[in-house]
């Protein structure tokens, strides 16, 4: 417990440092933002036996910039996260992210680990972005907690985030839109434990997509006033994983559209469709092994309310073994913006996952800094 203490301490400590510096503009100074959200969410009724209730836990994401000159600087991004919770290293689903009606439920602190994210060194102009080390390529949005669709949305659709990579990428800043290369593979090194808790280095040879070697690569192009539509957002993504030459084994590739339209109906309100669908086969690198993501929201907001619903389908079949495995999330959210800096929201959701139904009920405190 006095780690934990220790860690947020040093976190807030070092933000502090970098508003003073920024504040001086002058060179090196320290930018960047930090969330931190405490969840809590309870199983209302399940078709699985023996569930526990009760769930709960925080999430801290820091990402920090050490700017060196106008065009260089070294980025990082740290997750304070519960490793029996949130994690990507499941055996039999490398790529889920949080299994909701999971028997290793409640309130582990003591699970909770900080994970090396992002470090990264970065040049940047005006019309180009170039980066390397370990970083998040890009694929997708709809993970991305700034949609605010829901509490639980972003911890499915995460599952198909590309994350802890090493390598290369280029981004290209066009006027209203953003194209990105990224070249991979995934983080196998000691950067791959966790502090405080230690989740222990990813297995070298577990055989996952992105495993292999550099053949791993991303496209990407997001932006907005798509087909000169004001207001028009929209992504695009393309992934190629490389994999092991066993028999079961295969190239994944995954293929990403979404778009979101802003219609203001009047000073303080509007309303918001958002879609994203993402189809991947040879998931995780198995043989015929195909996914797809659906996710169709709808998300109002009026002054400082926030109220959404939103359904998201996850469809998995391994050709191979004849296992199809079909998940849903149906969710109506309402939200409230207390401060500028300050959120509040909660959720009732019916889901599906590994052949069961259930009911979810759940919230969350966000509070969001940006130095």
């Amino acid at each position: 417990m006095k780690t934990i203490f220790k860690q947020f301490f040093l976190v807030f400590f070092y933000s502090s440092s970098a508003v003073y510096a920024a504040s001086l503009k002058q060179y090196p100074y320290v930018s960047g933002d930090i969330l931190v959200q405490i969840q809590a969410d309870r199983v209302l009724s399940s078709e699985k036996k023996d569930l526990p209730a009760d769930n709960g836990f925080v999430y801290v994401q820091q990402n920090m910039a050490l700017n060196f000159s106008k065009n260089w600087s070294a980025k990082t991004q740290l997750r304070l996260q519960p490793n029996n919770v949130l994690t990507t290293r499941d055996q039999n689903n490398p790529e889920r992210y949080r299994t909701f009606l999971s028997n290793d439920r409640g309130f582990a602190l003591d699970k909770t680990g900080v994970l090396l994210e992002e470090l990264k060194l970065n040049y940047e102009n005006d019309d180009v972005r170039v980066f390397a080390g370990k970083f998040d390529p890009t694929f997708g949005t709809a993970w991305r907690k700034t949609k605010r669709i829901g509490v639980f949305a972003s911890q499915l659709t995460e599952d198909y985030n590309l994350r802890e990579k090493i390598g290369a990428g280029v981004t290209a800043l066009l006027e209203n839109s953003s194209i990105t290369f990224n070249s991979f593979v995934n983080d196998k090194t000691g950067l791959s434990r966790s502090m405080i808790n230690d989740r222990g280095p990813a297995d070298k040879d577990a055989g996952i997509a992105g495993n292999s070697n550099l053949s791993s690569y991303s496209f990407s192009m997001e932006g907005e006033s798509f087909l000169s539509i004001k207001n028009l957002y929209y992504n695009f993504g393309y992934r190629s994983l490389g994999s092991s030459n066993a028999a079961n084994r295969a190239r994944e590739q995954g293929y990403v559209i979404g778009s979101e339209y802003l219609y203001k109906v009047g000073r303080n309100s509007s309303i918001i469709p958002f879609f994203e669908f993402v189809k991947i086969n040879n998931f995780s690198g198995q043989r015929n092994r195909d996914a797809k993501y659906t996710t169709i929201a709808l998300i109002g907001n009026y002054s400082s309310w926030t109220a959404s619903a939103s359904i998201i389908n996850r469809n998995i079949k391994s050709a191979q073994d004849g296992n199809k495995f079909d998940g849903r999330q149906m969710q109506f959210s309402i939200g409230y913006k207390i401060t500028d800096n300050i959120t509040v929201d909660v959720s009732r959701a019916n889901v599906k996952e590994n052949g069961y139904n259930g009911a979810m009920f759940g919230g969350n405190l966000t509070y969001f800094y940006k130095f």
